[in-house]
């Protein structure tokens, strides 16, 4: 049995578990989430008798392999960028992070999943996927809120100018100070 002491309050156990959870995240909670989802959409998807997106199905698959592609090259990049960050123990805001705040999950939920839908041609999957979203949204506020703990200020800023699991190419309040400012100084 491990003590607490005043430099690690919850004994080297709780150290421990703030590795696992620095580690992996929300991961493991959202794949069981996301797999017990999954055997719902497909107990639906055969009661229906598999509806199809389209009858034209070789359109449909080049699409979904492409989206399975990009989000395998993205979770990829991503944890090739991270890995370094992570040892650091500093905000990784460079290589995919520069978009996502959440970019191994982007990769799966936004690209893989929903191109692995699309390849198998199936309403019920692509559903499927878009009701993980709000699930993966509700899970990373606890990741969030750590990163805030840990990082301040500079963690709210970045929050401001990246998306969560959909790239956010521009900051809507970036945009807006600017056409503000542009109304200003034509006056």
């Amino acid at each position: 049995m491990t003590r607490a002491t005043r430099s690690d309050p919850e004994g080297s156990g709780g150290m421990a578990r703030n590795t696992l959870r620095k580690v992996f995240g929300v991961g493991p909670i959202g794949v069981a989430i996301s797999v017990m989802l999954l055997l719902a959409a497909l107990a639906i998807d055969r009661a229906l008798g598999h509806p199809r997106i389209t009858d034209h199905s070789s359109l449909i698959k080049i699409i979904g392999a492409i989206l399975v592609s990009i989000g395998l090259i993205l979770y990829l990049w991503a944890v090739y960028t991270l890995r370094g960050w992570w040892l650091e123990n500093r905000l990784c805001t460079s290589g995919p992070f520069r978009w996502f705040r959440h970019p191994v999950y982007a990769a799966w939920i936004t690209f893989i999943l929903a191109g692995v839908a699309l390849y198998l041609n199936s309403w019920v999957l692509l559903i499927w996927v878009v009701s993980l979203h709000p699930v993966w949204h509700w899970l990373v506020i606890g990741e969030e809120k750590m990163m805030v703990e840990h990082f301040g200020d500079e963690y709210r800023r970045y929050a401001e100018r990246t998306g969560r699991f959909i790239p956010r190419l521009f900051s809507v309040r970036r945009a807006g100070k600017r056409s503000h400012q542009r109304t200003a100084s034509q006056k």
